[in-house]
């Protein structure tokens, strides 16, 4: 869904008094709270806290597992929460209503063939074939308004279709699956595991990965924190994102603990971490693989105006 100013400030009224309050929290000892949602995407942080890397660089650290960005944001917003996860359109819309929001860190970065996250499934004896047979039926995404509705717009125009004749609609991931093979819904755009679940059942097939297909390489979630917050904090900032780097040198060098991590802090099941897409987790924040989606963000008028990559990246970030 887009973020308004308004309407965002009264969820963050409402959202914190759900949240543990983070009273008398002293930096000088480099105490905090990050909030995370149990997805593979965070497989770095997973990695970071298992090995001990947040401790090593003084870093100590409350993780909070959320639902999802919206009540991260509203955290972060709060002050509650000094470091958190966001998609990046998510991020944008929040930009382009004043908030300061930047990146700190690399993330989760989908790749075209090497690290495809989302596929566009259909039922086996569907007669959908492409894009264009996507017109007049129902397509479920996670929520309107956001990437996944974003990159599924993108990929039926892009492929000879018209995302205007299609009727999206709202469906949590673990709902999806479901709901098409009762016929409720004529295709879905999922990400994994649901992704890769779904797709091991007889009855379904891949449609397209449609990612991959609108954009070569592009960042779909990462770490973010308040400009405000970082400048009167820079030391434990840098800490934070050299501790999320070593975690991402740690998901490459040891890959059964990597395994092991996504199964502990996601709740992966032990018979799918071998089998589901994973994300290219990289150091770097890259302007062009933001810019991208700031663009086709733009012209599906998910934020009101354009902006340049730079501004929602923060100085500490590791430049790609």
């Amino acid at each position: 869904m887009k973020i308004n100013r308004r309407s965002f400030l009264t969820k963050v009224t409402v959202g914190i008094a759900a949240l543990p309050l983070a009273r008398g929290f002293s930096w000088a000892q480099s105490k905090g709270k990050l909030g995370y949602m149990k997805i593979v995407d965070n497989a770095a942080m997973f990695m970071a806290m298992e090995k001990g890397f947040f401790k090593a660089e003084g870093l100590e650290l409350e993780t909070v597992p959320m639902a999802g960005g919206a009540v991260i944001v509203q955290g972060v917003t709060s002050g509650d929460l000094q470091f958190g996860w966001t998609n990046v359109i998510s991020l944008y819309q929040a930009h382009v209503e004043g908030f300061d929001f930047k990146l700190i860190a690399g993330g989760a970065t989908n790749v075209r063939g090497s690290n495809e996250t989302h596929a566009m499934e259909v039922l086996k004896d569907s007669p959908i074939k492409n894009a264009k047979d996507l017109e007049g039926k129902t397509v479920a995404v996670n929520t309107l308004n956001n990437i996944v509705h974003l990159m599924a717009m993108a990929w039926v125009d892009k492929n000879g279709g018209s995302s205007a004749k299609v009727k999206f609609i709202e469906l949590p991931f673990p709902q999806m699956e479901p709901a098409l093979l009762a016929k409720k819904v004529d295709a879905i755009s999922v990400q994994e595991p649901f992704a890769a679940a779904a797709a091991a059942k007889p009855e379904v097939r891949i449609l397209a990965h449609p990612w991959g297909d609108v954009a070569t390489k592009f960042l779909i979630a990462s770490w973010f924190a308040s400009e405000k917050w970082i400048q009167k904090n820079r030391s434990t900032a840098q800490a934070f994102v050299r501790a999320i780097n070593k975690g991402i040198d740690a998901i490459h060098a040891d890959k059964e603990g990597a395994r092991s991590a996504m199964i502990k802090w996601a709740g992966l099941k032990p018979d799918m971490a071998g089998k589901i897409g994973l994300p290219l987790f990289d150091k770097t924040v890259s302007e062009k693989d933001l810019q991208i989606t700031i663009d086709l963000t733009r012209k599906y008028k998910m934020i009101p105006r354009a902006i340049k990559a730079r501004e929602v990246i923060s100085n500490l970030a590791p430049k790609g």
